[in-house]
């Protein structure tokens, strides 16, 4: 009776999926639903890519061996050697943490709590190696602003990382098992085996995530363009006062990458519109919202996908709300420090 039933809701599933699909293609319109569907295209192909190239490296045993070089970390946490393995992946991209953590968890070898510890701790893994390739450029254009900005991300990242392990550490059960030598790395499948499997792996997590990431991410489209995530009128009056109005035009930038943003805040430094300190509110605080509408529109759908049950949404939540917080702290401090 299990496996029958089992069907039937996977087939209700894809019904509810397919009808919140077309439901919000019909609403986004003819104009805005290419550019919709190529940003939703780009994203399914780059997780694929991930997880092929992700479970390839942990059949042919390269992400165990990889995985001994943050093991003194896992160890601290007392975490398994597999969440090694995780965070190690964490230095390509969340989803590829995210595709090792699950798996290993679906295998028995790891908790849900360990899951969603590791994953948690991944994610500034992944922030930092993403903001040290954008860095230096962005440095190059708007100078000190530049490198205060940086300064301040990186320690907000190094702290939440340190917190997560931390709080890991203090919360692990008597029989945690991150004291332990570090695991023997696995015999390498050979390359035709280990390519198959991968294939086999990708085709299975895309399968998975289509249910929930189409619609979801259709859905947070159809949000966008009605103006949902439009914050910049709805910020406390002090903040308003604090900055110009032509920050804001940097705040809106700073929604197409930090390399708008900072285009956009070059000749506004040129011209003496704007302060260092100022710029360095303001890409703070987009940073902030703008991780808040990423992880809307994008992280949750892929860890949906990615994650057992509800485990994607808590640990999208947890990682988004940490660094916010942690971020607000920072803003907190240096506005008080420049005051």
């Amino acid at each position: 009776m299990t496996k029958p039933r089992n069907i039937r809701l996977k087939r209700l599933l894809l019904l509810c999926s397919v009808a919140a699909s077309g439901t919000a293609c019909l609403v986004l319109g003819s104009a805005a639903l290419p550019s919709a569907l190529l940003m939703l295209g780009r994203i399914l192909l780059q997780v694929a890519t991930i997880s092929f190239v992700t479970a390839l490296l942990e059949f042919r045993g390269l992400l165990a061996k990889l995985g001994r070089f943050l093991a003194p970390l896992t160890r601290f946490a007392r975490l398994p050697a597999d969440a090694a393995a995780g965070l190690t992946a964490a230095l390509a991209s969340t989803a590829a943490t995210g595709l090792l953590l699950a798996r290993a968890r679906e295998e028995g070898r790891i908790t849900r709590r360990e899951m969603i510890l590791a994953a948690v701790g991944g994610a500034p893994v992944t922030l930092l190696v993403v903001n040290l390739t954008n860095a230096f450029p962005i440095i190059a254009l708007i100078g000190k602003a530049g490198l205060i900005y940086y300064l301040i991300s990186w320690t907000v990242l190094f702290v939440m990382l340190f917190l997560v392990l931390g709080y890991a550490r203090l919360t692990a059960p008597a029989t945690a098992r991150g004291a332990e030598a570090p695991a023997p790395v696995p015999e390498p499948k050979r390359w035709p085996i280990a390519i198959r499997q991968a294939g086999f792996r990708t085709g299975q997590f895309l399968g998975r995530t289509l249910f929930l990431t189409v619609p979801f991410f259709l859905w947070t489209s159809v949000a966008v363009r009605y103006g949902v995530f439009d914050f910049a009128e709805h910020l406390p009056e002090p903040v308003q006062r604090t900055l110009p109005p032509e920050a804001w035009s940097v705040f809106a930038a700073r929604f197409g990458g930090m390399l708008s943003a900072a285009g956009v805040a070059v000749e506004l430094l040129r011209k003496e519109l704007l302060t260092t300190s100022q710029l360095v509110l303001v890409l703070l605080l987009g940073n902030v919202v703008n991780g808040f509408v990423r992880i809307i529109r994008r992280g949750m759908p892929v860890s949906l996908g990615i994650y057992p049950g509800r485990d994607g949404a808590i640990i999208s939540a947890t990682s988004m709300l940490l660094r916010a917080t942690l971020t607000l702290a920072a803003i907190v401090i240096f506005w008080g420090c420049t005051r």
